[in-house]
Formats: C-alpha cells, structure tokens, sequence
C-alpha cells in the first residue's frame, strides 16, 4: 500500500506517486491548498453563514487535513463560522501506523495527530464521521471510489482541494464524471485549487463553469491551478422530489425540542455545540426506553449490503469515536459481543453479510464453533466493537450543555401562526413560542401531529420490553462479552448483569410480570452455559416501552402535511408517468422530527441528532443520499401511494 523513500517520503505502491513533496510537504499545502482557496482571508471574515464545508478528493496522509484544521484554530475565535466541515475521498486508506510515520515529518501537527488517531478507527466503505466537538470540526471520511460516492453527497461546500494522485497516474480522478458532481456540490463563489495544470483538468473544470487561473506553483512546480464558481449553485437533483434540499444561510436563534429522552438529548446536543440555544421540554416518563440500565449494541449485518447493515455499521463506528469525548469509562465497555446463529439469524446469512459487506476482522469475525459455553454445534458471529451503555449516564451527559435549557412539563398540542411555533398544555395554555421545532417525544410525535392536521404521515408502534437486573459474585465475569441470542446477557458490572429483553407489541403491560421474568431466564440458562446460575440472582427487573416504526427505521428529518402530499405526488409510482417531473413541495415549515429509535436507540441515536442538525443547517450530510431515504419521515406516505397505485 504504502512504500518509503530514504527522505521519509511516503510513496503509493498502487500509483507509484508521491503522498506529498519531498522538500516541504506542509509548506506545499499550505501554499497550493490554504493559500490557493484563500482560506485565512475567508475564515478570518465575518459572515451570517453557519459553517465553511470544504470537499477534498485523495486523502492520503490526512497531512491537508491537519493544515485546515490547524489553520481552523488560528482563526476560529476570529471566524464568524461556527463549524468547518472537511469531508474527504480515500479508495486505499492507510494504516494508522503509517498515517503516524508520515504526519510525524511535522511536529507541529503532532497535538492533532493524536487527537485524529484516536478516532481513527472502524472505518467502513462509504462515509465515517468524525466529530471534534471542541473544535467545532466535523471530517465525513468517505472510503471508496469517489467516481461511485460522489454522487451519494449531500450538501454544497465552499472549497475544493483537488489532489488525487497526479492525472496521468489516475486519469480517473480528473475527468468529466468528477467535475460534474463538483459543480454540482458548490456554493456561489465557491474556490478549487490543485496542483497540476494539465490541459485535460483544465477543460473538465472550465466546462463545470469554473472560471480559472494559473498561478505560481510550490517547489518544483512552475504554476498551479486555482478556480472560482461564479454561478448560482444548482438546485438539488435528488432523484425522489420530496426528498431535494433547498438550502438557507438562515440560522435560528433558538431551537424547542420535544422529548429528553436519547433522540431528544441527541439532537440537542447536536445543535448546542453548533452555538445553537436550545430548550428541552420533558415530561420525565418513567418507561421511556432511555431510562435502560446498560443497554447493548452491535452492528445488524444482513445478507446484502441493506440500509439496516450499513445504517448500523456507520452508528458504530460513530458512536464508538465520541464515547470517549462524552462518558466516563464507568458509563460504557467496549466489551465486545458474540451472537448466536438460529432461526431468526441463520448461520448462511451471517457468512454470506460479513462477505458482502468486505467487513475485517476489527468488526466482524465468524465463530463456527463457539465451544463449551454454548448448547453443542453452536455457531455465531463476534464482534469486537460491541458494547454496552448506561444509557441514562449518556442521556444526561448530552444534556448537561450551556446552550442547552431543561423544561419540565408535557405538551398537549402545538400551532404554527406567523412564523413561529407555539407550544401548549394538555389544558391549552401557552407554554413557549419558538422559531424551530423538533419532535423527539417517542409515542407522543403521533398524537401533535395528528391534532395539527388531523392525521399523521406516519405511524408509530409501542413496543414494551421487560429486562431482568442480575447480581453475579463472579468478579471474573467482568471480562465477559456480551452475549446475544433470542435474549440478551451483559458482562458484570460491580457485580451486576442485565439480563432482556421481552418484545411485546400487543401488551403494554406497565408492571413486571411473572412469566416475562420466567421466560428471560430459562432461555439464558439453557443457551448461557458458562455461566453459574446457582449463584446468580435476581436483584430487582426494568419494565420500558420504546416507540419504532413499521420499517425499524427512525423517523429523521422535515415533515410534509399528508392531504398536500397526496395531491402533488400521486400517480408518481405509475409507469405512464415515469417521465413525468414532479415538483418539490416544501415540508412544514420549520418542523422536523426524530423518532422511532425501536431497540437500537443508543446505537443510532447521536449520529442520528448530528444529521438532523446538519438537515436544520443546512450542511453536508454525513450519510448516503440513499440511504437517508430511507430515514426520511415521508417515506411511509409515498409507499402508501404507491401501495394504492
């Protein structure tokens, strides 16, 4: 993959091309990427826009990174941008070994580095999100080939760093299919700057409608190429209408969020290290799913490469790289988890998911056997990354933020006159007025929507799940994974198990029942063989309900009211009118909705609240263009349409 010089300059085995100049790698980027997008003068300015977004193709060392990011905090207390987002393109990532060898040429980055290595983990094809909240710094690493992820973006960005292995080493990263989506991606007045001025590259991007200039380049390198997008930015082309962005350089003053449980906690606290205030009404609901003591999580890998493999693979990784910034290590283990092949989850399925989806070792690793501690012939899957959370311990960490205002009180209804929302009792009187709402509040998303138009777009399932608390003398189980079959079974903690979980659609039953606990138990004694269950006892049981949608897919984004809806697009899946353009309707003005987290809540739920901010915001997204489809809110009314069709 990667191959050294005598200097310390890395060299790529595949493209037989230098990573960056032997003479001063830093310097070069400073002066072709910083100094070419003019990024000092811009992030220096004031300016009413939210954040700065800057699309790199070729990753490589992440050595252009650094410089950005290092320019960010020597600008950052000047800069009336709030957020840098730096999303970046790798087909051939490196090892963190190797990212360290080259980046360690320049001690001054040596403090980012570290920072970035730490997070350097779990990577996936597609997009990694790495957050760093302190420093208001968001980098979407995608893996792949940028020809094929290019178009799965979302967003429109202010700056390009275009430095691809050289163009006559990798045509592929210069031509038509890349400059298109650039133009594509970009903002007015939006800048590019690169280092080859090759006749070809010259062409892609004049014809995108950049109006460019040569200037001097670095080192050995007579000139460079710089660029400018002139134009208005095109409108989104997202090939299901209601699903186009039209984007706003519109920030809100304050933001009511509806719920404090883990979607509530986690999209307030997306927006609250933006600089956003946010107020948070919770009606401290006892049941609510956010109240589980060390909730499990683990990747859900299917067959093929499903929204539900690739939607929970990324929450992983996520999620796995922000635990450390926000809780304790009493608060979660990375203990990792071992699930059981059977009748829901068959072996074949698991062998064919881990090679479909190209998954190493560091995330997926089949067991065909799994030994003694199992019923014999027992086969399954590990994953080293699974693990547990206190999920009340996560809750509460996300809401202890200045920006973030706790309320306490239940909302009966809601009303949007003069552009503003306002919030009211069970009673009707005025609790607060706000700009920007969001619904988080579980089973109670249903019922506002439904008083505000009569009927919801959606629907939402009540699910009630019944866990056991276990207390294990063992102090050896402390180094156990997590356990996963038709049950649950956490490592000790201090001498105590979880043990779940019940799944009852049909009875929300708010006590603990008999049977439930019987149930749990005799499934975990039978399956759980390593175990000494005489020992073990019962110390107290949890009873919760969580709310999930039809599809176990969240809720994320902007509402439609369902009548104007159906007008607009019905007829839209019928084959006369596949030619037929159909217009983009605007959702319900200034509200949107996360929900529907189900039995992955802990696992989805932060990156879930950060792409929800980014839609409010108007960022790049940090997932596919395909996949948020199915994450939007208006996915359940057009497959009514076309059901009906």
């Amino acid at each position: 993959m990667i191959d050294w010089k005598e200097n310390g300059t890395p060299v790529s085995r595949e493209f037989d091309d230098i990573y960056f100049s032997p003479e001063n790698g830093l310097e070069e980027t400073k002066h072709v990427f910083l100094k070419g997008n003019k990024l000092e003068e811009r992030l220096s300015s004031t300016t009413t826009r939210h954040a700065f977004s800057i699309l790199e193709l070729g990753f490589g060392t992440g050595l252009n990174f650094f410089a950005a990011w290092q320019l960010w905090r020597n600008c950052k207390s000047k800069s009336g941008y709030r957020v840098i987002r730096f999303t970046s393109f790798e087909k051939y990532p490196l090892e963190s070994d190797d990212i360290r060898k080259a980046i360690s040429a320049f001690p001054e980055l040596s403090e980012l580095l570290e920072l970035f290595l730490e997070k350097y983990k779990l990577l996936v094809p597609g997009c990694n999100t790495f957050l760093f909240e302190k420093e208001n710094l968001v980098l979407d690493l995608w893996i792949g080939d940028a020809i094929q992820y290019l178009p799965e973006v979302s967003g429109k960005f202010d700056a390009f760093f275009l430095d691809g292995f050289a163009p006559s080493k990798n045509p592929e990263l210069w031509g038509e299919n890349i400059s298109t989506q650039i133009k594509r991606l970009s903002n007015q007045n939006a800048s590019l700057a690169t280092f080859t001025v090759a006749r070809s590259v010259k062409d892609c991007l004049s014809n995108a409608g950049f109006t460019l200039s040569k200037i001097p380049g670095y080192g050995r390198k007579r000139e460079m190429l710089i660029g400018v997008y002139e134009s208005e930015p095109e409108p989104d082309v997202n090939p299901i209408p209601f699903l186009r962005r039209k984007y706003s350089d519109q920030i809100p003053k304050k933001v009511s969020v509806l719920g404090a449980g883990l979607a509530g906690a986690s999209i307030a606290r997306a927006l609250a290290w933006r600089g956003i205030i946010v107020e948070v009404w919770d009606d401290h609901n006892a049941l609510r799913a956010s109240s589980v003591p060390m909730a499990v999580s683990h990747p859900h890998i299917t067959k093929g490469e499903t929204p539900t493999s690739l939607w929970t693979l990324r929450c992983l990784g996520n999620s796995i790289r922000r635990y450390s910034d926000l809780l304790s290590k009493d608060s979660y283990q990375i203990s990792g988890t071992v699930q059981l092949s059977g009748e829901d989850l068959p072996w074949a399925r698991l062998e064919e998911g881990v090679k479909a989806h190209s998954l190493s070792k560091e995330l997926a690793e089949l067991k065909p056997e799994l030994g003694k501690n199992f019923p014999e012939h027992t086969k399954g899957i590990f994953y080293p990354s699974g693990f547990w959370t206190d999920t009340p311990a996560l809750t509460q960490k996300l809401l202890d933020h200045p920006n973030i205002l706790l309320k306490q009180g239940k909302v009966g209804s809601i009303s949007f006159e003069k552009e503003e929302w306002t919030l009211f009792s069970g009673i009707k009187e005025p609790l607060s007025k706000t700009e920007v709402l969001v619904l988080a509040n579980s089973f109670g998303i249903e019922s506002l929507l439904q008083g505000l138009w009569e009927e919801s777009p959606f629907s939402l399932r009540s699910v009630r799940g019944q866990l056991e608390i276990l207390e294990d003398p063992n102090i050896e189980s402390e180094k156990d994974p997590i356990y996963v079959g038709e049950k649950y079974l956490t490592p000790s903690k201090n001498g105590i198990r979880v043990n779940g979980s019940t799944f009852d659609e049909f009875d929300l039953d708010p006590n603990v029942r008999a049977k439930d606990k019987e149930e749990i138990l005799e499934y975990s004694q039978k399956t759980f063989l390593g175990l000494d269950w005489e020992r073990i006892k019962v110390r107290s049981e949890f009873v919760g309900i969580r709310s999930q949608t039809p599809d176990r897919f969240p809720i994320l984004g902007p509402v439609h009211s369902p009548e104007p809806f159906r007008k607009i697009y019905s007829g839209m899946g019928l084959h006369k009118n596949r030619k037929k353009e159909f217009p983009f309707l605007e959702p319900q003005k200034n509200l949107f909705v996360f929900g529907g987290l189900g039995s992955r809540g802990v696992l989805t739920s932060l990156l879930g609240g950060e792409i929800l901010a980014e839609i409010l915001l108007n960022e790049p997204l940090s997932i596919e263009n395909s996949l948020y489809s199915s994450l939007h809110p208006s996915r359940f009314l057009y497959r009514k349409i076309r059901n009906q069709e």
